[in-house]
């Protein structure tokens, strides 16, 4: 006899401390890149925000499966 399947878990991404930190901090580092960072990093580079968005969306399956 085989053993039995693992039971399925799904993650769960906004319980993250990444996702947490991303989620808070995001917008506030958007708005005070271009005074803060972009002599030493550049222009801002407006596809971060598309990827952040889709990064906050991943896994979320009201919104729509991940597109990463």
């Amino acid at each position: 006899m085989s053993a039995p399947a693992a039971a399925y878990r799904p993650r769960n991404p906004q319980l993250s401390d990444y996702y947490r930190c991303v989620e808070d901090y995001f917008e506030t580092f958007v708005r005070i890149y271009d005074a803060d960072f972009s002599r030493q990093y550049g222009f801002w580079r407006p596809y971060l925000q598309q990827v952040i968005d889709l990064y906050l969306d991943c896994g979320d399956l009201h919104i729509d499966f991940c597109l990463l």
